[in-house]
């Protein structure tokens, strides 16, 4: 191992600080002792609970880095501090990244369970047919009555309201120029948009996904979640 150039304890208690002051609780951290390439040099690492997230130290020579991980624009990156103030400084600029990032919620991944809550892959043997301009006309005008009814049934605000409203409508658009197994992807992907920004757990992604089934399975084929297959006109 290569000669230690570890924080001093008056550092590590201003790190404390700068993780308070940040809005960040230091009981999710822990101090590591970490090797810098070529095994030459030995540093401070903070890590984060979260092992994605972690402030390498630097020594302070010129060919001595810090690393921020998350950093200001990247997953990662280097700075190069020549003294404690100006590491103090990278510290600081990391502290508010982490807190950025692990208040942020990652709406893909809700987007993803939502989708498996929803139903299963749709069949690749599912014809992909064109949808008629009488049944695109027909399913914008259940989607409309899908609409009134979610508002009064769920209690949407005004601003919910309009936000169903807008994504159900731009499915009914979509069935104007789509094939049906295209639009029913679309479907599950609106579906689970509206799911999302309504907050709705799991059961309520599955029952806003039967009543689109309900009201449109009679138009286009429908796959639902509660193991009956498809739904299709005659």
């Amino acid at each position: 191992m290569g000669r230690k150039y570890t924080l001093l304890r008056s550092q590590r208690r201003q790190v404390f600080d700068v993780l308070r002051e940040a809005g960040l609780e230091p009981g999710e951290f822990s101090w590591a002792e970490k090797e810098e390439a070529g095994g030459n040099f030995v540093v401070s690492r903070l890590n984060y609970r979260d092992p994605a997230y972690y402030f390498q130290f630097s020594w302070y020579e010129m060919s001595s880095w810090c690393i921020l991980s998350p950093g200001r624009y990247r997953s990662f990156e280097y700075e190069h501090p020549m003294n404690w103030k100006e590491q103090e400084a990278s510290l600081r600029a990391w502290a508010q990244c982490l807190k950025r990032e692990i208040e942020s919620p990652d709406p893909w991944t809700e987007l993803a369970k939502y989708r498996i809550a929803i139903g299963p892959e749709l069949p690749e043997t599912m014809v992909n047919e064109t949808i008629s301009g009488y049944e695109a006309d027909h399913i914008g005008q259940l989607l409309a009555r899908l609409a009134d009814r979610m508002e009064k049934d769920l209690r949407l605000s005004p601003p919910q309201a309009t936000l169903v409203r807008s994504r159900l409508g731009y499915l009914a658009e979509a069935a104007r120029r789509q094939k049906s197994r295209d639009w029913l992807y679309t479907a599950l992907g609106v579906c689970a948009t509206i799911a999302v920004a309504l907050s709705l757990d799991g059961d309520g992604a599955r029952l806003l996904w039967q009543q689109v089934g309900s009201q449109l399975g009679n138009v286009i084929r429908m796959p639902v979640s509660n193991g009956r297959g498809f739904l299709r006109q005659g």
